[in-house]
């Protein structure tokens, strides 16, 4: 069911419609790459070891918080990591460094699925499954390079990503709205996603200075561990009207846009 691909923390709030439909997907397949060889016998492949894990996906603060909750995951040792070196552990949840940021928005053809130092952080390689699965972002969550439903089951996974997009920004904010974060200070933290240029200093390094990251925390830098937490509790809390109010009339629609094109497929 598409139940068990979302977030549990954010099942509750989604209509039965969307979260019991029992979707298969038999061509994605995270055990046996069908990107990599034998199966993919293209120019453009994957590593089956990498498989499309050469990306670091943004993971929202409250997210963040479901993975500190649970040291069952094995991706929370990189969390932690993150955190004690301010490797863009930031208020607004997980980002990846600005260097690897620019880096990635140049990637050429064929670095995707094959670039080793590119590999998620969060990626359990003994394993070789995500670490952070239940609590990975809609990014992660939506991809699929192949569909068992052909075009139809790939539109419907870009509709569908986009709605947990729309969810798991506008949660992420209104919990930094609650914990007395300003526009100001919430649209400065936003300027550290999507980039496509860094400064000097930023492509130099992997972490933010430290006078800067604690100004980016605003006082809550003493337990970053113990802020996450609360944007979880805040989210845990919600009720169901809270939920809707909180992702708006942008997230309704496009939960309605995910619904409209799940259809079809059924």
């Amino acid at each position: 069911m598409l139940k068990d691909l979302i977030h549990p923390t954010l099942q509750s709030f989604l209509p039965k419609e969307l979260v019991q439909q029992p979707l298969k997907e038999v061509k994605a397949n995270c055990s046996d790459c069908i990107m990599a060889r034998p199966h993919n016998k293209k120019r453009v492949h994957y590593n089956p070891k990498l498989k499309c894990c050469t990306f670091e996906p943004f993971v929202p603060n409250f997210s963040v918080g479901y993975i500190l909750k649970n040291p069952s995951l094995t991706g929370i040792s990189a969390v932690q990591t993150k955190i004690q070196r301010r490797e863009y552990a930031l208020p607004i949840g997980m980002v990846a460094p600005v260097r690897f940021q620019v880096e990635f928005s140049k990637r050429k053809v064929g670095d995707f699925g094959q670039k080793s130092d590119w590999l998620c952080p969060y990626y359990d390689f003994q394993e070789e499954s995500c670490g952070i699965w239940p609590a990975r972002g809609s990014v992660c969550t939506s991809f699929y390079c192949h569909s068992s439903y052909g075009d139809r089951g790939l539109q419907f996974w870009k509709n569908f990503g986009d709605f947990l997009h729309i969810v798991e920004m506008s949660l992420m904010e209104e919990a930094l709205v609650e914990l007395d974060f300003s526009p100001r200070q919430i649209s400065e933290l936003l300027g550290y996603m999507n980039r496509t240029l860094g400064t000097a200093a930023e492509m130099r390094s992997w972490v933010i200075p430290e006078a800067k990251f604690k100004m980016l925390w605003n006082g809550y830098d003493e337990d970053i561990e113990g802020f996450y937490l609360k944007t979880l509790k805040w989210v845990e809390g919600l009720s169901e009207a809270g939920f809707y109010q909180s992702i708006g009339e942008l997230g309704e629609k496009a939960l309605t846009q995910a619904l409209k094109s799940l259809k079809p497929l059924l």
